[in-house]
């Protein structure tokens, strides 16, 4: 047929092969421009930037990235002019000229004007504090008529005044009126608590934090409150202005979910006794080897040592005996065991 002569015209196929390269050409030049327009391929590991001297990291890597510093902030014992915060961090995969926000420490502290806290609740007063970057370092108590308002506010032993400039992170000593009433108040249970949160929950329970031990060496995010003294109770009071002593352990090797389960099983338990009106010498018998539990315990996730604490026994055969005499326990049906004061009837799994 006449329509199809052209297939046996060999410039028809010259033609067609001029054109798909042309069309190959094309793309591979896109493609090629794209991939050095967008330097595809051409990635850096992001190096740990952090504590180097910001004009020495400026000059060492202007190459390979573009710095945009967002911020100076004063951080005590931290090189002056250091870089201390880097976005991306390290290890991140970025493209060469990426962006690297940074924020480096200031030359100079900053600077934050005192408040006026006086005649404050001690709970406005620490949360002002907070707010500009100042923190409480003691609370020390005087008669005054108000119970918890701030009656003045110190450095170490010097009175500073409103508007006065102060050195972000500054502590300060709030004095604290003890009222005309009851001077006493409960304590804050911190078992569980991390480091980070402990010192404000000890001074909002107008309490001061005494020692603090650190069993386990860890950063402060890992660290937890795993004894505290006085012990918590809700029943214990204490006089304003008392200090509590604090354990930290690090919660990789001390099991807070274990501990604070037995505890829950302890107020349960002990909630139960009441309501079924137990004698109670009994109940505090039976209280006291709970906390002993909880106090002597080590909560560790080696499976040697928490076979070992669960087999730990903590009344001797005197005192099982007086409870079992004392008490008729077949009397009461809030019990799923045979009722025998060891270990094994408190913690089986």
């Amino acid at each position: 047929m006449k329509v199809f002569r052209f297939l046996k015209d060999k410039w028809f196929y010259i033609s067609l092969i001029i054109m798909v390269l042309m069309v190959v050409g094309a793309f591979e030049y896109t493609f090629g421009f794209l991939d050095k327009f967008t330097r595809h391929g051409d990635e850096f590991l992001v190096p740990d930037m952090i504590g180097m001297n910001y004009d020495e990291m400026v000059e060492q890597y202007q190459d390979d990235f573009t710095f945009i510093l967002l911020d100076s902030v004063y951080i005590k014992n931290f090189p002056e002019g250091a870089v201390y915060q880097q976005n991306p961090g390290k290890g991140a995969k970025v493209k060469k000229g990426r962006n690297l926000y940074i924020t480096r420490t200031s030359i100079a502290p900053e600077v934050v004007e005192m408040p006026n806290l006086r005649n404050l609740s001690l709970r406005q007063a620490i949360v002002r504090l907070n707010l500009i970057g100042l923190r409480v370092d003691k609370l020390e108590f005087v008669d005054y008529f108000a119970r918890n308002a701030v009656v003045d506010q110190k450095i170490k032993n010097d009175v500073i005044e409103p508007k006065e400039e102060v050195i972000k992170g500054t502590p300060i000593t709030l004095v604290v009126g003890l009222g005309n009433g009851n001077k006493t108040t409960n304590i804050p249970d911190l078992i569980g608590v991390r480091q980070t949160e402990v010192k404000n929950l000890i001074n909002n329970a107008s309490l001061n934090i005494g020692t603090e031990i650190f069993v386990d060496n860890d950063d402060a995010d890992n660290l937890y409150v795993s004894r505290m003294e006085p012990d918590y109770s809700p029943e214990t009071k204490v006089y304003l202005g008392s200090t509590i002593n604090v354990w930290y352990k690090s919660i990789k090797n001390f099991d807070f979910v274990w501990y604070n389960y037995e505890k829950f099983r302890r107020d349960s338990m002990t909630e139960a006794w009441r309501r079924r009106k137990l004698d109670p010498d009994t109940i505090q018998y039976l209280i006291d080897s709970f906390n002993y539990i909880l106090k002597n315990r080590k909560f560790s996730y080696d499976s040697v040592q928490r076979v070992n604490d669960m087999e730990m026994m903590f009344l001797d055969w005197t005192t099982k005996n007086e409870i079992n005499d004392s008490v008729m326990f077949d009397d009461f049906d809030f019990l799923d065991y045979d009722y025998e004061i060891d270990t094994s009837f408190f913690y089986d799994e």
